[in-house]
């Protein structure tokens, strides 16, 4: 665990992302020497999460299949060990770039949205307008409008 208060500190700052990524990263570095349950998994990382938090963490990585759990005789043994896949997706950047790039495309979606509740009814105001201008040079192409004007 970690001794100062610093440390402490900054596990309960971090957000989510940064702490899947440092377990991912304890377990690729640590390949051979992976203790069985998460709780002590982080323990190991010398972070400082709560154990429930901890299972939730390692269920996460499971599921989104960075993880696997080790069996014997078809049984969980409780042990896990890090994917290649894992390795791999920490390498281009983990839980933290992938939530980048998610905040990236949202907030474009929404800047999306701002310039189609804009720009569509300025489209639709142009296209009236040339269009009536386009009528009135017509009409007075063939002189229909000075009739209607000097009669």
């Amino acid at each position: 665990m970690c001794a100062d208060s610093r440390c402490a500190t900054f596990e309960k700052n971090m957000n989510r992302h940064q702490k899947l990524d440092s377990i991912l990263k304890y377990m690729s570095k640590n390949i051979e020497e992976i203790p069985k349950r998460p709780d002590s998994i982080v323990k190991n990382a010398n972070l400082n999460f709560e154990k429930s938090e901890s299972y939730l963490l390692v269920n996460m990585l499971l599921d989104d299949g960075y993880l696997y759990e080790h069996y014997s005789k078809g049984e969980p043994t409780g042990g896990y060990g890090i994917k290649y896949k894992g390795i791999v997706f920490l390498d281009n950047g983990g839980y933290e770039l992938q939530h980048k790039i998610y905040k990236r495309k949202q907030y474009a979606e929404k800047i999306s949205d701002y310039v189609n509740f804009l720009v569509k009814p300025l489209g639709i105001l142009t296209m009236i307008f040339a269009g009536t201008y386009s009528l009135i040079k017509i009409l007075e192409f063939f002189g229909i409008i000075n009739q209607c004007v000097n009669p």
